[in-house]
């Protein structure tokens, strides 16, 4: 644990450090003058011993020489006089003892039942010199001073200066901590500053900023760190607050600006019907093609800017790959072959997990683009499986696209081989788009091209987990038509000229089910009580009566000119009171119904639409139309059964929707209150 926190911590690391140096440097020299002091102490009492034994070496030797105890024990008496004297052997030349003196009070080894006692032994040889005058050995004094007071002594000196060593000690470490303060305390303030910092709080108070030192440098450095992440982060809010407000001026800019688009289509397809001339015709053709380009313009600006405000989110379902390929066959395939192109998709199946929607918007921007710019040759959609991920390449023998332009081409309005700007080549954000809806997906795009032979553009999709059954999550998903991708989730729809409902709506819809009977056909109202659909309206000869709602003046008349020049009978109203007014005074008695979506404030196209067939007694058919759709709009439209369209709506696809709605009229049925039904408000 103690390892950890150093390892963790360096204020814990300095200090450790430094008290261990500093221990280490008193503590050495303590022992050494300790060691030092017990050497000195034994050496003395060696000396001392010693020089006992010069003091009665002469008497002792006389003694020893005239073989007298008596005598011998008389010539060591003065040794007693030493502190530390405990005891005094005379031996002969063969080691017998010849006499011991002890100083009184004192006890022999022998005699203290075996306590061992420290002792200090000087042995000095007795010498004497013989009648011709040699010398002798004739035996060895040997004096043995006691050491237990002198190590009482040591023991003394060391616990003093121990004690005092440790007292330095404690007061050198606790002033080494009191001075590693000033840098390790400024330094762990700072760290659990940089800490807030990186986890997002830039309220912290950066520490020592007064000082004058590295630190204080550091700490200033530090302080200028904060402000700046305060910035960023203001900067941040403000570009996110800037991008908020591009997305709804660009949302609420695309719907003003389709409204007058759609008059222009209207009056210009009315205009192009009965022109006099082929010359006022073919005005009417130009304008109409303006209006388009300005359409295409819309959609492409208001995808982007959702795309940017996160208005767009990927709801990932298992899809068979194959089914995707075969939309992108139907929907691509008619406009390159009408280039002169050959295209291919590969017949492949594999389960994968994506978005339809975004992803068939992905691929076709991809398959558009290649079109686009391939003047001959083919364009070919091809796949291989790697790893956990199915990669789909969309192939091309166009232009190319430079090296040095490759990342270029993502940006907005960027074109290749169009300085003109050439409408016709589109308006530059098909791959803008495209890279927008990959990260959207998640899905990693790629490209490579070599200049004069082509370009390929690869997706990376991941493959569904093996023990998924494809078939099961299959069976129940509808079908979209070739040319108009169906959303099948509630998600935020992306921009096109018309999102059809699923095909399980369709189906309650007379075309699709002319022959339905009049049980399966009811639903129910908000307040319960049975509401019938078109095959229990009673058959009508002559023309077909269709309520227009929409709160512009213009694109209400446009399309009730419309409407009325194609030979449907049109009542048209501008607010909800007045449509239902009209219904309720039997004004009109609509076989349809074509609302837009914003009517004010308060009230939009979709009560409407309720409280019309409520007030009829019948589920007649309805289009949605608006400039401004989200997920929730789309979703409750299909729970109601209601097609929804985006403005500005093609003249051909409206009539192709009247008609269809207006198609099958069955002979009258009585209405039966009693039959089961579901409520499909919300």
């Amino acid at each position: 644990m103690f390892s950890k926190i150093l390892s963790r911590s360096l204020v814990a690391r300095t200090t450790a450090s430094a008290v261990v140096l500093v221990s280490v440097l008193v503590a050495v020299p303590l022992v050494v003058l300790i060691q030092a002091d017990v050497r000195n102490t034994r050496a003395e009492l060696a000396i001392r011993a010693e020089m006992a034994t010069r003091i009665v070496l002469d008497d002792v030797t006389n003694a020893l020489w005239d073989l007298d105890p008596e005598e011998a024990l008389t010539a060591l008496s003065p040794l007693r006089s030493i502190d530390s004297f405990a005891e005094a052997v005379i031996l002969g030349t063969h080691g017998e003892r010849f006499a011991t003196y002890r100083k009184p009070g004192g006890a022999s080894a022998g005699d203290r039942g075996g306590e061992e006692t420290a002792t200090t032994a000087a042995a000095v040889p007795l010498n004497r010199q013989d009648r011709g005058g040699g010398g002798r050995n004739i035996g060895t004094l040997l004096v043995r001073l006691d050491t237990g007071p002198t190590d009482a002594a040591i023991r003394h000196h060391v616990l003093v200066l121990g004690g005092i060593g440790a007292v330095t000690l404690l007061l050198v470490v606790l002033g080494v901590i009191w001075a590693t303060r000033g840098m390790t305390l400024p330094i762990a303030g700072m760290t659990r500053a940089m800490d807030d910092l990186a986890a997002g709080d830039v309220t912290v108070t950066v520490p020592v900023r007064h000082r004058d030192d590295e630190i204080g440098r550091m700490a200033r450095a530090l302080d200028t760190f904060r402000q700046n992440a305060i910035d960023l982060r203001l900067a941040k809010e403000r570009a996110e607050q800037a991008v908020a407000s591009k997305a709804k001026f660009m949302a609420a800019a695309s719907h003003d600006l389709r409204q007058p688009a759609q008059s222009l289509l209207m009056l210009t397809a009315m205009l192009r019907a009965t022109a006099p001339n082929p010359k006022v015709a073919e005005s009417a053709r130009k304008i109409e093609q303006v209006v388009m380009t300005l359409k295409q313009l819309l959609d492409e600006l208001l995808e982007v800017s959702r795309l940017d405000a996160g208005g767009v989110s990927a709801n990932k379902a298992l899809h068979e790959i194959a089914d995707l390929f075969d939309a992108l066959d139907s929907q691509y395939g008619p406009v390159a072959r009408s280039k002169g192109l050959a295209f291919a998709v590969p017949q492949y199946r594999a389960p994968v997990l994506t978005d339809r929607v975004l992803l068939l918007r992905l691929l076709g921007n991809l398959i558009d683009n290649a079109i686009r710019y391939t003047p001959a040759g083919q364009v070919q959609v091809a796949c291989l499986e790697s790893g956990g991920g199915l990669i789909v390449e969309v192939r091309d023998t166009g232009i190319g696209i430079p090296e040095d332009r490759l990342d270029a081409i993502w940006e907005e309005f960027h074109q290749i081989g169009n300085p003109e700007r050439n409408r016709d080549n589109g308006i530059g954000l098909g791959l803008s788009i495209v890279r927008r809806l990959a990260t959207v997906l998640d899905h990693p795009v790629k490209v490579r091209s070599t200049p004069g032979r082509g370009s390929v553009f690869s997706v990376t999709v991941p493959l569904a987990p093996v023990e998924s059954t494809m078939p099961d999550l299959m069976a129940d998903a509808p079908m979209p038509p070739p040319s108009s991708p169906v959303r099948e989730h509630p998600v935020q729809p992306l921009a096109a000229p018309s999102i059809a409902v699923p095909a399980a709506t369709l189906a309650r819809s007379p075309a699709a089910t002319p022959a339905a009977t009049p049980a399966a056909a009811r639903a129910a109202g908000p307040n319960g009580a049975a509401v019938a659909t078109l095959a229990d309206a009673p058959a009508k000869n002559g023309e077909i009566a269709i309520l227009v709602i929409d709160d512009d003046q213009f694109v209400l008349s446009a399309i009730s000119m419309f409407l009325t020049s194609a030979g449907h009978r049109v009542v048209g109203t501008s607010t909800v009171a007045q449509g239902l007014r009209a219904v309720e005074g039997g004004e009109v008695r609509p076989d349809a119904v074509i609302a837009d979506y914003h009517l004010s404030a308060t009230e939009n196209g979709l009560d409407f639409i309720d409280a019309v067939w409520n007030r009829l007694g019948l589920r007649i058919p309805a289009v949605l139309i608006s400039g401004r759709l989200d997920g929730a709009v789309t979703a409750r439209a299909a729970e109601m059964g209601v097609i929804v369209a985006a403005k500005p709506i093609m003249p051909d696809r409206l009539s192709a929707l009247v008609e269809q709605m207006t198609a099958a009229r069955p002979a009258a049925l009585p209405l039966d209150p009693a039959a089961p039904h579901k409520t499909t408000t919300t």
